[in-house]
C-alpha cells in the first residue's frame, strides 16, 4: 500500500469510533471459543480462543486534499486477548515487516505484515495490518487486509471478502498456547523508545 496513503490513514486511529459504521450485512453474532466471566459489565464474557461476535467497521477517512477514504476493519470482539490478531499472524508468518504508531508514544503499535502469501493454495500476495484494544468499554483484535494490487479485500463488492472473514475467524479459533509470540512482543515493547522532537 502507498507509504504516504498510510501515513494519513494513521493520523487517526483505524478504530477512530466516529467515523466508523458497521457494515451490517457483515456482522456475526453467534459466540466462537471458551467463555471466562469477566467483572466489567460492558464485556461480561470474554472467549478463550475465540470472540463473541465479528463486524467488519467502514472507517471514512479524511484525507490531505479534504477528500474521504473508505477503509474496512474485521473486528472481532470481546477475546480473550486483544492481541489474538497479532499471535495469529506471528504463528503463521513470523515476525512482522514493521511496525506503525499513530501516535508516537503508543506503547502498543499496528504490526504490519507485508507481500504475504495468506492461502497456501494461492500465489497470490497480502498486506496485513493487525491491531487491538482492551479498555473499560471493550476488548477486541482487527485487522485490515489488502490484495497486492492495494484493494481492500474487506470493502463490500471484495469476492475475497469471506475467505477473508474465515481464514481469520479460524486462525483466532486455531491459536497454539505457546508464549512465544507474547515474549518476543514484550521485549521489543518494553525496548521501544520513542523518538523526542526536534525543538
Amino acid at each position: 500500500m502507498n507509504w504516504k496513503f498510510i501515513c494519513i490513514l494513521l493520523m487517526f486511529n483505524f478504530s477512530l469510533h466516529s467515523f466508523a459504521q458497521s457494515n451490517g450485512d457483515t456482522t456475526k453474532n453467534k459466540t466462537v471459543g471458551h467463555p471466562q466471566r469477566t467483572l466489567n459489565p460492558n464485556t461480561p464474557f470474554i472467549y478463550k480462543k475465540g470472540f463473541g461476535k465479528y463486524t467488519i467497521l467502514t472507517k471514512k477517512i479524511l484525507l490531505k486534499d479534504r477528500s474521504t477514504k473508505e477503509l474496512n476493519e474485521l473486528k472481532f470482539d470481546a477475546v480473550y486477548s486483544c492481541f489474538y490478531t497479532k499471535k495469529m499472524m506471528y504463528e503463521n508468518f513470523g515476525k512482522w515487516t514493521k511496525e506503525i504508531r499513530p501516535n508516537i508514544d503508543d506503547s502498543h503499535p499496528i504490526l504490519v505484515w507485508e507481500k504475504i502469501k495468506l492461502f497456501k493454495d494461492e500465489d497470490k500476495l497480502y498486506s496485513v495490518y493487525a491491531n487491538g484494544e482492551e479498555n473499560q468499554d471493550e476488548i477486541y483484535a482487527s485487522v485490515l487486509v489488502f490484495n497486492e494490487n492495494n484493494q481492500d479485500c474487506l470493502a463490500k463488492t471484495s469476492s475475497e471478502k469471506e475467505k477473508i472473514i474465515m481464514f481469520f475467524s479460524d486462525g483466532i479459533k486455531n491459536l497454539s498456547n505457546s508464549n512465544k509470540f507474547h515474549r518476543l512482543y514484550s521485549r521489543w515493547v518494553n525496548n521501544y523508545k520513542p523518538k523526542k522532537s526536534k525543538s
